[in-house]
């Protein structure tokens, strides 16, 4: 796999929510240090929540794919519903940039770079105002060089767009 190269990106519909998920429990053993004591649990919830938000538009993501397998992935979430707005601890006109992931093999070679245009495209197009996301150690400067700066105490980063 190292050497190929994926396709263009494309936008997950519903349908792709059990390959998000598998990437999302992916990318969750690596940040909780390769334990999910309730993974079956997790696995039932965020194929719901992928289902459901990419369905009705509250979640717009992407994906690179390559051989059959998705390789990453990245979402935009900008929910109408102010209850879900608040859930997700969004400010008016905020989207929150969620789950990007690449696989360990397929890293450093653009394709987060490549996603993450595509999702500030999107947030313009769909009318937001800023993007927050929670960076990961690793992930931190690639935001930063696109302009996004820490918000807050907890970590976050915000670009106004």
């Amino acid at each position: 796999m190292r050497g190929a190269v994926p396709g263009p990106p494309r936008r997950a519909t519903a349908a792709d929510a059990a390959a998000l998920v598998d990437l999302r429990i992916e990318f969750m053993r690596i940040v909780k240090d390769g334990g999910l004591p309730d993974e079956e649990e997790w696995r039932r919830e965020l194929a719901g929540l992928f289902a459901r938000d990419l369905g009705s538009g509250d979640l717009v993501a992407w994906v690179f794919e390559e051989g059959g397998r998705m390789v990453a992935t990245s979402g935009l979430a900008f929910p109408a519903d102010p209850e879900a707005r608040v859930e997700l601890g969004l400010g008016p006109g905020e989207a929150l940039l969620c789950n990007m992931y690449t696989v360990p093999e397929r890293r450093r070679r653009g394709l987060a770079s490549a996603l993450l245009e595509l999702e500030l495209e999107e947030a313009r197009s769909l009318g937001a105002s800023d993007i927050r996301l929670q960076p990961t150690p690793e992930s931190r400067r690639l935001y930063e060089t696109r302009g996004f700066s820490p918000e807050g105490e907890g970590g976050d980063l915000l670009l106004r767009l």
